[in-house]
């Protein structure tokens, strides 16, 4: 009985955390960071962009954690793996990759910053694009 409601709740968390993961990172790539850059002057949009980044972090951590702790309740290892490399990926671009992109950006390095930039981008995209992949096929699954 406990175990039923065990995976039952973990079918909920995962779904969930999966959905609001993946509209979140859609949101931001897609609709706030475009949306920063062409509507703002750039040392405002800059400036703002990059305080928006804390929060953008601490959302993918926290629904790609319930994610993954739903995919673990059921037993899914194979479909925990893609909550866990977003989170893997979160806390290395949070932790590491940023704070170099500070300095090279201080540091008026704009060959460094852009190559750390196009590293970001290629993460958060293919940390989007397995989220997007398991959402796509957990919603596909026949009952």
């Amino acid at each position: 009985m406990i175990l039923h409601a065990a995976r039952r709740f973990g079918g909920i968390l995962s779904l969930a955390g999966l959905g609001l993961l993946a509209g979140g990172m859609l949101f931001f790539g897609a609709v706030m960071a475009p949306l920063v850059f062409t509507r703002l002057p750039l040392d405002v949009a800059g400036p703002f962009i990059r305080a928006a980044f804390p929060f953008l972090y601490g959302y993918c951590l926290l629904f790609a954690g319930l994610s993954c702790l739903g995919y673990l309740a059921r037993r899914r290892l194979g479909a925990a793996l893609v909550p866990g490399f977003t989170i893997l990926g979160t806390l290395w671009s949070w932790f590491w990759l940023m704070p170099r992109l500070d300095a090279w950006r201080l540091a008026d390095n704009s060959a460094a910053f852009a190559r750390g930039h196009d590293i970001s981008t290629w993460v958060f995209g293919a940390e989007f694009f397995l989220v997007l992949l398991l959402l796509i096929r957990e919603g596909t699954k026949q009952p």
